[in-house]
C-alpha cells in the first residue's frame, strides 16, 4: 500500500511517500480501506512516535483521522462488518489502509461524503467532549470559542447552539471568517486583532463573562480568558495554536473559582477513548443525519500532496478542515 511516513531528513521531520505492507488487524480491530484522511493541527507537531506507528509496520505513518470502508476484521469485533462505512481517529491514517479498534469507530451517516466524514471525528468529538463532559455546558449559558474558524472552533459553535447555549461568542483575526461563522450559528464575532476580546466579552454579557471557554490558542489568550470568565466558569484547554506557555493570574483564577481543564487524546486509554466516542456519537450521529450539524471542508488535497496540505494548514488561511483524498 501507499503510505505517507514521517522520516528524519537532515535532522528535520519530513513526509515521505513509501510502499509498505498492508496492516493486519489485531484482536478487536477493523482493517479499513481509507478513502479520505483528515489533516489536523496536531499533525504539524507530531514526532515520529507521537501517536504510534500505525499497524504492524515499524514505519511512522502520518495522520490520525480517516474515513473508509471496512475490508477485514480481527477477532472479537462487534458492531461492524466488511463493507461498512466508518470514520474515526486512527494512527497511520495517511495511507491506503489502516486499522482502528472497533470501539473507536463510528458509522458514516447515510449520504455523507468521504471527505466530509474524514473531517468529522476529531473536531466534533473533541468539541462535544469539551462542551459536555468537561465544560458541563448548561442551557442558557454563554460560550466563548477561541480561534472560532478552526476545525474544532466551527464544530464547537454548532454543538453549543444545538445544546441550547444562551450566547455563542467567537474570536478570529479575520473579519471575513467571522462573517462566514455567522451562518453557522456564531452570534457575536470578535476580531481579536482589532479589539481586546476580554473587554468585548464582558461588554456583550453585561459584565457576567463567559461560562464556558473553548481555548484553542493557548498561552497568548489564557490571561484574557481569566479576565472575561464568569464566576465558576470552565475553561477547557483544547488546543495550542499559539504559545504553549503563558502567565496566569492565580488570584483572579481563585476569586472566580474557575476550573481550568486540560484535555488530550494522547493520554487516554482505549476504554477512555471508547467512552468518549460512544457518548459523542449518541449525540452527533442523529444530528448529522438530520442535517443539524455539518462539517466544513476548506480544501481537498491528494495523498501525494500531504506535505502541501500541512503547509497550507500552517499558513493558517484556511476556514474549516483540510482533507486528503486517498482514492
Amino acid at each position: 500500500m501507499k503510505a505517507v511516513c514521517i522520516e528524519q531528513v537532515d535532522g528535520q521531520a519530513e513526509l515521505v511517500m513509501r510502499e509498505l505492507p498492508r496492516p493486519v488487524p489485531r484482536d478487536g480491530e477493523l482493517l479499513v480501506r481509507v478513502h479520505a484522511a483528515g489533516v489536523n493541527f496536531a499533525d504539524l507537531y507530531r514526532a515520529a512516535r507521537h501517536f504510534g506507528s500505525g499497524g504492524d509496520t515499524s514505519a511512522a505513518i502520518a495522520g490520525l483521522e480517516m474515513a473508509g470502508e471496512v475490508v477485514g476484521t480481527g477477532d472479537g469485533v462487534r458492531g461492524f462488518a466488511v463493507g461498512d462505512r466508518v470514520m474515526g481517529m486512527a494512527a497511520g491514517a495517511y495511507a491506503e489502509y489502516c486499522c482502528i479498534h472497533h470501539r473507536l469507530a463510528m458509522p458514516v451517516p447515510e449520504g455523507m461524503s468521504w471527505t466530509d466524514a474524514a473531517a468529522t471525528s476529531a473536531t466534533f468529538c473533541t468539541a462535544h467532549d469539551a462542551l459536555v463532559t468537561n465544560g458541563e455546558l448548561a442551557e442558557g449559558e454563554t460560550v466563548l470559542v477561541q480561534a472560532a474558524s478552526s476545525g474544532v472552533g466551527i464544530a464547537a459553535i454548532q454543538v453549543a447552539k444545538l445544546l441550547g447555549a444562551g450566547r455563542v461568542i467567537g474570536t478570529s483575526t479575520s473579519a471575513h471568517k467571522l462573517e462566514r461563522l455567522a451562518a453557522l450559528g456564531l452570534e457575536h464575532g470578535i476580531d481579536s486583532k482589532a479589539t481586546d476580546f476580554a473587554e468585548a466579552v464582558l461588554s456583550l454579557t453585561g459584565g457576567h463573562g463567559a461560562d464556558v471557554v473553548i481555548e484553542n490558542i493557548g498561552g497568548d489568550t489564557l490571561p484574557g480568558d481569566i479576565r472575561c470568565a464568569a464566576v465558576r466558569a470552565r475553561i477547557v484547554n483544547v488546543g495550542r495554536l499559539g504559545r504553549w506557555t503563558g502567565e496566569l493570574d492565580l488570584d483572579e483564577h481563585s476569586r472566580k473559582r474557575i476550573r481550568l481543564i486540560g484535555v488530550s487524546f494522547r493520554s487516554r486509554s482505549v476504554d477512555e477513548h471508547a467512552e468518549l466516542v460512544k457518548k459523542a456519537g449518541d449525540f452527533l450521529l442523529p444530528a448529522f443525519a438530520q442535517g443539524l450539524l455539518r462539517p466544513v471542508v476548506d480544501t481537498v488535497f491528494g495523498l501525494d500532496d500531504a506535505a502541501q496540505a500541512q503547509a497550507h494548514m500552517k499558513a493558517g488561511k484556511h476556514f474549516g478542515k483540510l482533507v486528503l483524498r486517498v482514492d
